[in-house]
C-alpha cells in the first residue's frame, strides 16, 4: 500500500507523476474489495500492479494496524477525487469523466463544471457503451490528463487493467458511486459515520439489498482475526 500520510500528499503525488509523464493507476482499498482479491486471482494482481494503491476502508487501515503494527492514514477514494478536480483545475490539467447512467454522467459534469468553473472536461462518456476501442481512442483524442472511471467495483478496475496500455491518458482512477453522488442520483453518508468509517451502516439501512456485498467485509474482518490468531 502507498504510504501517503494525508490527502495533500496525495494529491502532490499524483500531480507530481502526471506533470512527469508517468502513466500512473490508483487503487482504492476497501475491505470489500481486498475480500473479493481473495477469491479473484485477476482484481488480486490488478491491485498489486497498481501504482497507487490508497487506504479507502476503515478496516483495512485497522488490518494494517492489528496484522502489521503499521499506522495508514485513511485516503478515501470520494474526498481523493474531489480534491484533484480542484486540483486540476488550478494546475489547468484536463479530465474526461467515464461511467455511470447517461443522467448520472451528465449531471456530475455539471456538478463538477458549477464547483471548478475553469476546469477543463474534455470529454465525458456514460458506462452503457458497447464499443471499448471506440471510447478508448475518444479518451486518447480528448487529450486528457486526467481518467475517472465510475462503473463501480471491481469492474471499473478490471476495465482501466485491461486497457491500460493503449491508454494514454496519465492518470487513471475508479471512482465508484461518485458521479451518482454528485449528480444527486444518490446520497453520502452523513458526517458522522464518513468520519467514523462506518458509511457501511449508512448504506446497509439505506439500501438492504446491499446485503450480500456486505458479506464481503464480515468475511475480511474473520481473515484478519484468523491471520492474527493462527499466523
Amino acid at each position: 500500500m502507498s504510504p501517503l500520510a494525508s490527502y495533500d500528499e496525495a494529491v502532490d503525488h499524483v500531480v507530481e507523476r502526471v506533470r512527469g509523464g508517468q502513466k500512473t493507476f490508483c487503487v482504492a482499498l476497501t475491505p470489500e474489495k481486498s475480500q473479493r482479491a481473495h477469491r479473484d486471482d485477476e482484481l488480486k494482481q490488478i491491485i498489486q500492479s497498481a501504482e497507487i494503491q490508497i487506504c479507502d476502508g476503515v478496516g483495512v487501515a485497522i488490518a494494517a494496524r492489528v496484522l502489521h503494527g503499521r499506522k495508514v492514514a485513511r485516503v478515501t477514494g470520494v474526498e481523493l477525487f474531489t480534491k484533484l478536480l480542484i486540483r486540476a483545475e488550478a494546475e489547468d490539467l484536463a479530465v474526461f469523466l467515464l461511467g455511470a447512467s447517461p443522467e448520472s454522467n451528465a449531471g456530475a459534469c455539471e456538478e463538477i463544471g458549477q464547483m471548478c468553473p475553469r476546469l477543463r472536461i474534455v470529454g465525458s462518456q456514460h458506462g452503457y457503451f458497447e464499443d471499448a476501442a471506440t471510447v478508448v481512442e475518444a479518451i486518447n483524442a480528448s487529450g486528457a490528463d486526467m481518467l475517472f472511471v465510475a462503473m463501480g467495483s471491481p469492474r471499473q478496475e478490471k476495465w482501466i487493467a485491461r486497457h491500460r496500455d493503449k491508454l494514454a491518458v496519465p492518470f487513471r482512477m475508479g471512482v465508484g458511486g461518485s458521479f451518482d453522488v454528485l449528480s444527486g442520483a444518490a446520497t453520502r453518508a452523513p458526517r458522522l459515520f464518513r468520519r467514523t468509517g462506518t458509511e457501511f451502516l449508512y448504506r446497509f439501512v439505506k439500501e438492504p439489498k446491499r446485503w450480500r456485498r456486505e458479506l464481503y467485509a464480515l468475511a475480511f474482518c474473520a481473515r484478519v482475526f484468523r491471520a492474527k490468531v493462527f499466523g
